[in-house]
């Protein structure tokens, strides 16, 4: 029989996706019990405006891979011919979602013990769903690289995932953790950008969901930046992206009721907080936040910004000038332009790569603090490229005192020739070979404590293209990428710096500091200008 509230109040809900989701659907909640999906505020906001194209940059754990989840399956039960697809950072993570849209399936008719009438209902409004959907089928393919699942209605509706989903078209496509992707494996960020993107036609919709990281590089920040760009309020065209921003202080979870007191330096951020951005924080959220601080240390304004602004300006894990630079940019000594001064001495500081990446920065040193004016970087140039970027600048800044390089420069290649000595022939000369320091640890340290008192002119943030066409990260987004990561097992187990395309450029400013411990900045005339250089 069906239930008397069926012929009542829930006659013509079907209609309504909004309620759909608020009534449908069980979920496993955070401590494994099940419960009736309602959506909370984050979740209610992008529901209700959600566009054709969105991004959406967010904190940990509020919940919006669980609504977008939800969200598709029920596009797929009342859309006959409904195509989605999942992309995640690794396939397990993507199988992961997929598991949660067949427990809401499985889940519809479910009535929990001592149901009311509503419950019992709702119980048989999805065992309705169910049966016009029919059985939720489970396929698997395995092609020669990789094993594929999908999940399929009879409706002709079905859900397939990956990490790159090239070919087809889909109606609605969910891209989870772009930012990792765009960090880790930037090159199937591309193909997911160039390839996956295209699958959605314009009537379609796509949901690109992060917490961010790898700082203002990378495909995530080009398309959450864009997003950025678009003017709140004004009309987008259906290929222009929204922009979605949630806070940790948008989980009301994120509270605390222990605890009374938190540092300065955070007493001083929550003021600073409140004041820019017109907040007002609980005691309860700031004695959270502290305590998670406490444990995430300067991973947390990555993990749980308050700002979109802090998601980009924290690096990778494990990020070896992260927190140095990121105290520079709230300090505003990053991106402000400041003149140099023609008659303090100009430096360049090199990594060296033959077949590889050679960056450069431009340098001055004066009044105790360092001023990074200029850097550049390429692949797979020969030398008079590079040394006709030098000359350029020279007419730019005036005469350079000295050009520091590796210790690896004096070494002679096969012909006899060192790196110096091409260099000279190409009219590139005062260049200085910084001594090697036998522990890397010791240069980083040093340029740790020059960027305490460093200041970066807006010419070190900006991109170039490489032959592909491809944008390169700017000298102070490789310095914010730079880490470390695991090397070893067990006892044996250390952190060592990553080599990478961040690394060339993070090694080159590595060198000025070093050319500093080792006093190589020291008074000296320059014969081609008629000013002091500093060099001994």
């Amino acid at each position: 029989m069906i239930p008397q509230l069926m012929k009542t109040t829930l006659r013509g809900r079907l209609d309504d996706p909004f309620w759909r989701l608020n009534n449908l659907y069980w979920i496993e909640n955070k401590r494994g019990g099940l419960q009736r999906f309602r959506m909370n505020a984050a979740q209610s906001r992008l529901h209700r405006n959600l566009w054709t194209r969105n991004v959406v940059l967010k904190a940990r754990q509020l919940g919006i891979s669980t609504y977008v989840a939800l969200y598709m399956l029920d596009s797929c039960l009342f859309t006959p011919n409904f195509h989605a697809g999942i992309i995640d950072k690794t396939l397990p993570d993507a199988e992961q979602k997929l598991e949660k849209l067949r427990f809401a399936w499985e889940h519809l008719d479910y009535l929990p013990p001592h149901a009311d009438e509503r419950e019992r209902a709702l119980a048989y409004l999805g065992s309705l769903v169910k049966q016009f959907s029919g059985s939720c089928k489970r396929h698997e393919w395995h092609p020669h690289t990789d094993a594929r699942t999908r999940l399929g209605f009879v409706n002709g509706s079905d859900i397939r995932l990956g990490t790159t989903l090239r070919g087809g078209t889909l109606q609605l496509l969910h891209v989870s953790e772009l930012a990792h992707v765009s960090v880790h494996a930037p090159w199937r960020a591309r193909e997911i950008r160039t390839g996956a993107i295209n699958t959605v036609p314009a009537e379609g919709r796509i949901i690109l969901e992060s917490t961010h990281e790898g700082g203002r590089f990378g495909v995530n920040y080009e398309l959450t930046s864009q997003a950025m760009q678009n003017v709140p309020g004004a009309a987008l065209s259906p290929l222009d992206f929204r922009f979605f921003f949630f806070s940790w202080f948008d989980n009301p979870d994120y509270a605390l009721s222990c605890g009374s007191s938190w540092p300065d330096p955070l007493a001083e951020y929550f003021e600073k907080l409140e004041q820019d951005y017109g907040l007002s924080l609980s005691r309860e959220q700031k004695i959270w936040y502290a305590r998670m601080a406490r444990t995430m240390g300067s991973a947390m304004r990555q993990e749980y910004p308050s700002t979109p602004e802090e998601a980009f300006s924290t690096g990778n894990e494990g990020a070896i000038y992260g927190a140095c630079l990121m105290r520079l940019r709230e300090l505003g000594q990053i991106g402000i332009p400041f003149e140099y001064r023609p008659e303090e001495a100009l430096y360049t500081a090199w990594d060296l790569g033959l077949s590889d990446h050679t960056s450069i920065w431009l340098v001055q040193y004066y009044g105790g603090n360092v001023y990074w004016l200029n850097h550049y970087a390429a692949n797979q140039l020969p030398l008079e490229h590079y040394a006709a970027h030098i000359h350029a600048w020279q007419k730019r800044y005036g005469p350079i005192s000295a050009h520091f390089l590796p210790h690896d420069a004096a070494h002679r290649d096969p012909h006899g020739h060192s790196y110096v000595e091409s260099l000279a022939r190409c009219g590139i000369h005062a260049v200085r070979v910084v001594p090697r320091t036998p522990d890397v640890w010791r240069g980083i340290n040093a340029l740790r404590k020059l960027l305490e008192r460093s200041w970066f002119h807006p010419d070190t943030l900006s991109q170039r293209l490489n032959a592909a066409g491809e944008p390169e990260p700017s000298g102070v987004t490789c310095l914010e990428m730079y880490r470390t990561a695991a090397e070893g097992s067990g006892g044996t187990c250390r952190e060592t710096p990553v080599h990478d395309a961040a690394s060339h450029s993070a090694d080159a400013a590595r060198m000025f500091a070093e050319a500093y411990e080792h006093g190589m900045l020291a008074p000296l005339r320059v014969s081609s200008g008629n000013r002091l250089a500093r060099m001994r």
